[in-house]
């Protein structure tokens, strides 16, 4: 016992430091509890086959996934549309609807999300960043405690108690004191909280329709969008843009074909969708057929070229603007971005013409700059710095970006990728994905950690995210914390060292009140959680409440419960969580804007648990 605690309180020590990463301290703190031969093999690993390991990792690709499909780009448009350039009305939408978000994916995927929307709203109400963003983290904390599966805190404590053969919170039953907490967190930072935070100059953060505008300025590119139509007797038909040339020879470049077959559904075409295949970065070899409608850019030469040669119809797009863009030319599959030919490029000196070019790179080439100046023509010699702008499938100019030495990709395509803000087809799947998910928790037969891990495979079959982007989106961080961290608790019990400190604490608060207990274990955790992982906190907490809950004849609920809400109140520190520290170049933060905006939020989190945890779960033994 002894040693245990002696390497309980080294991990402490370096957490609190953060000198050395938390996930080796994790690490370490295993391996020596392996050598010391407090733990054998199979407990020292015992955290790696541990279902809410399992259930976190499927958590994070659920999360991403719903990211990715544009769910929660289209929930900040609408947070911007709802709060009608009211700074006050953006403010609450913010902190409700990243609460909604993050009950059902993870804190630090929402807030990576909602962050750079929010901050362009912001600009727009000419309003700092520095007001909405600490909200944001707090209320993606709070959103933690409206489900199970909100944050892997109330993970770990309903696992403690599997464990302990008692049976766990149910998926919703967290929603009994978190929609207390959000409604007070909402009033707090709508009337108190805001007037402490600085009114500092953000750091401007790459937005979706900022960088449609930056394209407009730089390529000119609203001078020739056309909607063209493939007439019945069209000589086009049957043929494919391979054998046309309709890029290499005329110019013309074909951004979308919208098959004559689709046909509207009453569901679907509330969303804006056609059923049907939209060809949003059509195939070289994809045949035109009768009545096709496709949309090109080319300028008005051209586009006569084509209406002479193959007699089609074509009608100029009056209203070129971001939401024709994002509608028309980006998709969650497709996007646009600006490539630098790199001093060493093999592109260097290449003749290459508007439309597609190379073997190599599938992208379409719709304009070039040089020296900041549109380049006009079809055909252009490629030179050191020459900038072009492509069109590509987002997973090819993510390739491009981290494989290629010949170009220099501007900008964050895996970032803006997600901010198309559509209900797509993918959009529906991972809504329906996650309805399946919530079902099963609440009804299914299944367990946790099954039922996250055929949501995941839901989302994965049906495009929603593909394996690379699955593995991309687990935070490994926080797996190898709790996997490290699992065997801590493993020798807390196996030594008796959980059942000594919970003597102790009874020792002290035995003969006192529970209320007196309840408030030192909401005291403890939530002190260990501004300054470690919360998730360790929890993980080292957990075994000690439900020990001395059970030696002083109360029921465990409220306790565990108390330890939940606990541990996630790290508003203190920029450190105390992931999306605190996101955060804070983003807004100017310094170490004390923390300390101001949070300590009374920490305080109204206190009161409030202690007064009604105890109301909802009772301190009796059921």
């Amino acid at each position: 016992m002894t040693t245990t605690f002696i390497i309980l309180a080294i991990t402490i020590i370096l957490f609190v430091s953060g000198k050395i990463r938390p996930d080796i301290v994790a690490l370490t703190s295993m391996m020596a509890l392996s050598m010391t031969e407090i733990l054998t093999v199979k407990e020292t690993f015992s955290g790696f086959s541990n279902s809410s390991i399992i259930l976190i990792a499927g958590l994070f690709i659920v999360g991403e996934a719903m990211s990715r499909a544009g769910l929660t780009s289209w929930l900040g448009n609408k947070i911007i549309t709802l709060s009608k350039n009211d700074s006050n009305k953006l403010l609450v939408l913010i902190i409700i609807g990243s609460a909604i978000l993050s009950a059902f994916m993870s804190n630090t995927g929402t807030v990576a999300s909602l962050m750079p929307v929010i901050i362009a709203a912001s600009w727009r109400l000419k309003t700092s960043a520095s007001k909405m963003l600490i909200p944001l983290s707090f209320a993606a904390a709070t959103g933690g405690l409206l489900t199970l599966t909100g944050t892997p805190t109330n993970i770990v404590t309903n696992q403690a108690m599997i464990e302990a053969e008692i049976a766990e919170f149910g998926f919703f039953e967290f929603a009994y004191i978190g929609i207390p907490l959000l409604i007070l967190t909402v009033i707090y930072m709508r009337y108190f909280g805001t007037k402490l935070l600085p009114n500092n100059e953000s750091r401007r953060m790459e937005d979706i329709d900022e960088s449609i505008q930056n394209i407009e300025d730089s390529y000119q590119l609203y001078e020739g969008f056309w909607r063209v139509r493939i007439r019945p007797n069209s000589t086009a038909i049957g043929k494919t843009i391979k054998q046309m040339k309709l890029g290499s020879t005329m110019g013309v470049n074909i951004i979308k074909i919208i098959p004559h077959e689709n046909k509207t559904t009453s569901i679907l075409k509330k969303v804006g969708l056609k059923k049907g295949d939209l060809d949003e970065f059509p195939d070289l070899d994809r045949e035109f057929h009768a009545e096709d409608e496709l949309i090109v850019n080319c300028s008005e030469n051209r586009i006569n070229r084509f209406i002479d040669k193959y007699n089609v119809a074509a009608t100029k797009q009056e209203e070129v603007d971001g939401d024709f863009i994002k509608d028309n030319v980006l998709s969650d599959e497709v996007g646009i971005c600006e490539m630098i030919v790199a001093p060493k490029s093999s592109y260097k000196g290449r003749h290459i013409n508007t439309g597609r070019f190379g073997d190599k790179y599938n992208v379409q080439v719709m304009a070039l700059n040089r020296h900041n100046k549109r380049i006009r023509g079809r055909e252009f010699d490629l030179k050191e710095g020459d900038s072009i702008l492509v069109r590509a499938k987002w997973e090819d100019i993510k390739a491009i970006q981290e494989e290629s030495r010949d170009f220099l990709i501007v900008g964050s395509p895996e970032e803006l990728s997600k901010e198309v803000g559509k209900i797509t087809r993918k959009g529906i799947i991972s809504i329906l994905a996650m309805v399946f998910m919530v079902s099963m928790f609440i009804w299914g037969p299944y367990s946790s950690s099954i039922t996250v891990m055929l949501t995941a495979f839901i989302m994965i079959a049906g495009g929603c995210i593909n394996m690379n982007q699955s593995y991309r989106a687990i935070n490994w961080n926080v797996i190898i914390i709790m996997a490290g961290m699992i065997p801590m608790g493993v020798a807390l019990q196996k030594t008796g060292g959980a059942k000594y400190i919970a003597d102790s604490m009874i020792t002290i608060l035995g003969d006192m009140h529970p209320t007196y207990f309840l408030a030192g274990i909401f005291l403890i955790t939530s002190f260990l959680s501004q300054v470690m992982s919360n998730t360790a906190t929890a993980i080292l907490m957990a075994p000690i409440v439900l020990v001395a809950s059970l030696q002083l004849g109360y029921s465990p609920y409220p306790f565990m419960m108390a330890l939940a809400v606990s541990a996630s109140t790290a508003f203190l520190t920029p450190f105390g969580t992931p999306t605190n520290t996101m955060i804070m170049n983003a807004g100017n933060y310094k170490f004390m804007d923390y300390m101001k905006s949070g300590s009374l939020l920490l305080l109204i989190f206190f009161i409030v648990s202690i007064i009604l945890i105890p109301l909802i779960w009772p301190y009796n033994v059921a």
